[in-house]
């Protein structure tokens, strides 16, 4: 599979009992081919499709002693055996696992060292340990599970339409995340390599940067964004066999090429950062709104793009960019959900209501009546929280999804 960088979509057991190797998962998690999707319970298929080749279905778990030591049964079909009604079956057990499971991500993968930590034997606390070690598996990984004890016939299990949305909302951007992280941590084995870094730099607004810059630098190389489409998709397609080497041709590019752009990275990243805080213990002012959302790209684009109808400005009306920035941040800092909550409530609840998972969040800052305003975005928020909470998160707007989609990884546009 390295070898020749075929993609896995793996479904496996993971629960208290840690039923599946960590080091495998983390490995799985760090890979750029391999999805894992966990089951805390109620999972015990083996089917194994290789697409193209054939399909296994038995009893074997894929261990050592069920692969070489045990004695199993088990039937594989070549491809050629597999009839169209069988295949179909076969695509519709998958979707069903894909629908009812979300993908672990690197997000993860310090939730797995603690947890291993704290369940390590402490003879003088053994018995404590074992009575509250299902609910801190719970505490740390229940944001993963979406399936409930009971279900009988897959087939006759469907969730509602709202639901789903959710779900495939919250799958796609963990599995999103996960990718910018995968570069992100490219970039680190380079980090200090990199002559105009200091100490006021941080690494997750690097990275950033460096996104953008790959897809307009790189891969349009000066060219119009509005023919941008056919050069991301050229690029998906070359690459995608294998985005972890386009990823590393990208890193000699970024080192022997990159100019940085020093007021975003340097001024814009601290200056976002700490007035989003501030909305943490306060609502901030209009001119602390009006300047985080002048730096803010996707914001910034968009009021370029609104009518100056909307604005109920004469048709022939003329500003500049900063002129319109200021049109659309006046009429956004007034506005205010169908629940009468103000833009100061809705952020502070997308960037600080921890009890909730970050992605759930955003989510209900789409599409749920009580926190939508009209015009926040995705690309707006996925800015916002990754100026400002870079310690759970990475900036994500839609140039973001070209850079990812040009290393050949599978990122919707948010224009789709």
């Amino acid at each position: 599979m390295y070898r020749k960088k075929k993609q896995l979509e793996w479904w496996g057991l993971f629960n208290s009992d840690v039923s599946t190797s960590i080091e495998l998962i983390k490995t799985a998690i760090k890979s750029s081919i391999v999805k894992f999707y966990p089951f805390a319970n109620n999972f015990h298929p083996k089917v194994i499709y290789f697409e193209n080749y054939g399909l296994y279905i038995g009893s074997i778990n894929m261990t050592k002693n069920g692969l070489y030591n045990n004695v199993e049964a088990g039937v594989f079909i070549e491809e050629n055996e597999i009839s169209k009604e069988m295949k179909n079956e076969v695509q519709s057990f998958f979707n069903f696992l894909r629908e009812k499971s979300i993908p672990i991500s690197i997000d993860d993968i310090n939730a797995l060292d603690e947890y291993i930590e704290e369940i390590k034997n402490d003879e003088s606390e053994i018995e404590r340990k074992k009575s509250n070690i299902n609910e801190l598996f719970d505490e740390k990984f229940q944001h993963l599970f979406l399936i409930k004890a009971g279900v009988t016939d897959y087939e006759n299990t469907r969730i509602d339409t709202e639901n789903k949305r959710k779900l495939i909302f919250l799958q796609e951007w963990r599995e999103t995340q996960n990718y910018i992280s995968i570069v992100h941590n490219e970039i680190l084995k380079i980090y200090n390599k990199l002559s105009w870094i200091n100490e006021n730099a941080d690494p997750k607004i690097v990275t950033d940067q460096l996104l953008q810059s790959y897809y307009y630098d790189f891969v349009l190389k000066g060219k119009e964004e509005g023919k941008s489409i056919v050069k991301v998709n050229e690029s998906y397609e070359k690459n995608r066999r294998d985005p972890l080497y386009a990823v590393e041709k990208a890193m000699d590019w970024w080192q022997n090429e990159y100019i940085p752009d020093e007021q975003t990275i340097f001024i814009w990243g601290r200056e976002n950062k700490e007035i989003l805080y501030k909305i943490k213990e306060r609502d901030i002012t209009y001119e602390e709104f009006h300047k985080v959302f002048s730096q803010n790209y996707a914001a910034v684009n968009h009021a370029r793009q609104i009518k100056n109808k909307f604005f109920k400005l004469p048709e022939d009306f003329k500003t500049n960019l900063a002129g319109r920035t200021e049109l659309f941040t006046k009429w956004l800092y007034e506005q205010k959900s169908s629940e009468k909550l103000n833009i100061n409530s809705v952020l502070r609840y997308v960037l600080f209501e921890d009890t909730i998972s970050l992605e759930e969040r955003i989510y209900n800052t789409l599409n749920n009546k009580i926190y939508r305003i009209e015009r926040l975005g995705r690309s707006i928020i996925g800015e916002l929280i990754g100026w400002c909470r870079t310690d759970i998160t990475h900036i994500r707007n839609n140039r973001v999804n070209k850079a990812l989609r040009c290393f050949g990884y599978d990122v919707r546009l948010f224009s789709e």
